[in-house]
């Protein structure tokens, strides 16, 4: 995570999962299970991905449950939309056994609305998946700010009234400017 897509990376990501998880002395034996390739949807990827038989988690960045704003925060949505991004996940999960891991980054007054939180609980309600809510840290010079307390509770309770499991990942770091896009800002 972090680093890029992955999945544009596809055969070094693959390759590197398979030395870490391969066996010893060819690999350091560590488990699938605690490997999470993160992905904003490259739909042929992830069907791709689903074939080769891992067990990692997948986590697909989603920001938004709708395709006017999907295609605003994540620019590759207009290739591959909402819908076709969540059937890979789900192809993926229904492979592997694993739950799929939606990532939504909580927006003031963009993408944390409660009824974008239930659509999003509609669009997820019933299927093998995780909700990671990620509270934007607050960066100098951005015009995105995280959201109001009260706005981010009237999300997870959308979300949570469709039985989606649904939580609030911690933010660390913030107080020496050294959270998620806090360091790379300070440096400019």
């Amino acid at each position: 995570m972090g680093m890029g897509e992955p999945l544009a990376n596809y055969n070094r990501v693959t390759g590197a999962i398979r030395r870490l998880t391969d066996p010893e002395p060819d690999g350091l034996g560590l488990s699938q299970r605690g490997i999470t390739v993160s992905t904003v949807g490259l739909v042929p990827a992830i069907h791709r991905f689903s074939d080769e038989g891992f067990k990692c988690r997948l986590a697909i960045s989603l920001h938004a449950p709708d395709d006017d704003l999907r295609d605003t925060l994540v620019p590759v949505n207009t290739k591959w939309k909402v819908r076709e991004v969540l059937d890979a996940g789900w192809e993926y999960a229904a492979k592997s056994g694993r739950r799929l891991s939606i990532e939504y980054a909580l927006i003031r007054d963009i993408n944390d609305h409660a009824w974008r939180g239930d659509r999003l609980g509609r669009l997820l309600k019933g299927k093998p998946v995780h909700v990671n809510l990620i509270p934007l840290n607050p960066t100098p010079g951005s015009k995105w700010t995280a959201s109001r307390p009260e706005d981010e509770k009237a999300f997870v309770e959308a979300i949570a009234a469709h039985g989606v499991p649904v939580t609030i990942r911690d933010t660390r770091g913030q107080e020496i400017d050294g959270a998620c896009g806090q360091l790379a800002a300070a440096e400019r």
